[in-house]
């Protein structure tokens, strides 16, 4: 995954909690008789071979909280402007495996071989000409999927503003990011006052760390988000209409994955501001 060059900063290395022991391997058998072994391999102490308990200091714990410090403010829009930037690979896979796209590429192949084919002497020649039109095809959706990396670029100070920035934190690592804006009378107002005020919360940026999808981050960071505007007397929260991955450079006929991607990410803000959020009763 490629970072923007303005997002660019050095990042703690955390490492992740000890193995379970049941990922240990276990000994091989001896072969050697127990009696030819010495009474201290036969007879190990018990004591020695019963494991020293876990440090509980040592498991990082898992903390989700308004980023206040600069430098969690920094590596929390990093983070944002990196899930802006995996979109390209995202489009890329989408342009490479779609059906009609495969369809196209193998034809083209096809009359390759068909033109230039004579007899078993023109094999090798057929080969190499195939290798340059996949290398075009790919170099094509390299330069068709370029536009992310832009976009990531802008993913900067004057983007976020002074909208509310909450991150989760694994220990030193800052592993989840959301961008909290402000929605008066149906206007985006990009302000960082935490006073009481009538209005809806627009998430604009919403990521977790790829390996740590799927393992509830990202609804912690939507709960959040939920108490934030709660707090703040809004009357709702929803994703902004042109939040930081709302951006679609292919044509909307390769869009049809990244869109069912932005309705999941909806539902699951609905699903938390209602088990979480009591805006109903506002009205």
């Amino acid at each position: 995954m490629s970072t923007p060059p303005s997002m660019r900063g050095s990042t703690s290395s955390l490492p992740l909690p000890p193995p379970s022991p049941l990922s240990v391997s276990t000994s091989t058998a001896l072969t050697a008789p127990p009696s030819s072994l010495p009474a201290e391999v036969a007879q190990p102490d018990a004591a020695a071979s019963t494991p020293a308990p876990a440090d509980p200091d040592e498991i990082p714990e898992l903390n989700t909280y308004e980023a206040e410090d600069e430098e969690d403010r920094i590596e929390g829009l990093k983070l944002v402007a990196d899930s802006v930037a995996q979109q390209r690979q995202v489009a890329s896979q989408i342009l490479i495996f779609h059906p009609l796209n495969l369809a196209v590429f193998t034809a083209v192949l096809g009359v390759i071989a068909q033109i230039m084919y004579h007899d078993a002497s023109d094999l090798a020649l057929i080969f190499t000409t195939w290798a340059g039109v996949t290398m075009a095809f790919l170099v094509a959706v390299r330069w068709a999927t370029g536009r992310y990396l832009v976009e990531a670029e802008n993913i900067n100070w004057t983007w976020l503003n002074d909208d509310t920035l909450i991150i989760s934190k694994w220990g030193e690592e800052v592993i989840g990011s959301l961008v909290l804006g402000w929605d008066d009378d149906g206007t985006l107002k990009k302000k960082g006052s935490k006073a009481k005020r009538r209005g809806r919360g627009v998430v604009r940026a919403w990521t977790v760390k790829l390996k740590y999808r799927g393992k509830g981050i990202g609804e912690g960071l939507l709960e959040e988000a939920v108490r934030v505007v709660m707090e703040r007397g809004g009357e709702g929260i929803e994703f902004a209409e042109w939040h930081a991955n709302s951006k679609r450079i292919l044509h909307k006929f390769f869009n049809g994955y990244l869109d069912k991607m932005d309705a999941r990410a909806q539902r699951a803000l609905e699903k938390v501001a209602n088990e979480k959020g009591n805006f109903g009763k506002k009205r």
